[in-house]
């Protein structure tokens, strides 16, 4: 199973705000879609809550040190059929909800998928880092500096080689640039 990190990050190491994006980029919204459709994507609870929603086309698993957490009900106020840890998880990409209470317990629980991507928030980005559990980063680089009170962790980039960079330039719309830039981790 190959774990990839998905995050956009700052010049300044900035990845959210009060729980949100500070910066409106859709084209990195579709670029994440795009990346993560069709796998599962593992997240943290605060992240869950800032979505409030199942990521459509995609397993959903929050993390939550709260056993008995559980996320709200749909908009239309139906309850949320919630798989938990170590119940069997569907295969293929369903729009589904999970909720395990520590990352190694949820990487074991889906060891059978091919790919997973972690999707935040900074704690998850930093225990999965400290832990060498991840294979590869995708970054969206956005190339200015932002408020915020959640940042991407210090990383080992010895560790990580760069193989793929895809520049965008600003434009008269957005006075910044950023890139898709994706690091594979050096085989020892």
């Amino acid at each position: 199973m190959k774990v990839s990190i998905v995050a956009a990050v700052a010049d300044n190491g900035i990845i959210g705000i009060n729980n949100s994006l500070p910066w409106h980029l859709p084209e990195d919204l579709a670029f994440f879609k795009q990346t993560t459709l069709g796998c599962p994507v593992l997240m943290g609870r605060k992240t869950y809550e800032s979505i409030n929603r199942p990521l459509p086309g995609r397993l959903n698993v929050v993390l939550s040190g709260n056993a008995s957490w559980k996320p709200g009900p749909a908009k239309d106020g139906t309850p949320r059929n919630i798989i938990t840890y170590p119940a069997q998880l569907p295969e293929g990409s369903t729009t589904q909800i999970a909720t395990a209470t520590n990352l190694p317990d949820a990487l074991k629980w889906l060891s059978g998928f091919e790919q997973v991507f972690l999707i935040g928030g900074s704690n998850l980005y930093e225990q999965a880092l400290a832990q060498d559990l991840v294979d590869e980063l995708i970054l969206t680089e956005i190339h200015k500096s932002f408020e915020g009170d959640a940042s991407f962790p210090q990383w080992n980039r010895q560790q990580f080689k760069e193989v793929n960079r895809i520049a965008n330039t600003a434009t008269p719309e957005r006075a910044w640039g950023f890139d898709f830039v994706k690091y594979a981790k050096v085989s020892n």
